[in-house]
Order: structure tokens, then sequence, then C-alpha cells
């Protein structure tokens, strides 16, 4: 194993509402969705 982290850990969960759905009607258009809100959270933890 690695390096455990030390000092304060935070774990961050989030989710699209209505997921489960959306993937089976349209995995395409989710895949974009997905991509869109992983970019949005990446660029909120960074500032």
């Amino acid at each position: 194993m690695g390096v455990q982290p030390s000092g304060t850990v935070t774990f961050l969960f989030t989710d699209i509402e209505g997921s489960t759905r959306r993937w089976e009607d349209d995995p395409d258009a989710m895949r974009v969705a997905l991509a869109r809100h992983d970019a949005i959270v990446r660029e909120a933890i960074a500032s």
C-alpha cells in the first residue's frame, strides 16, 4: 500500500439526479453529462 494521508482527509460524494434512468435511456448523452459533471467538480476543487 502507498503512503497514507495525514491530517484532515475530505471525501466528496456527488450525484447526478436521475442518472440510473438516464444511463438506460441515453448512454451517449450521459457520457457527455458525466464528463461535464467531472470537469465542474475538478474546477471547483481546484479553486
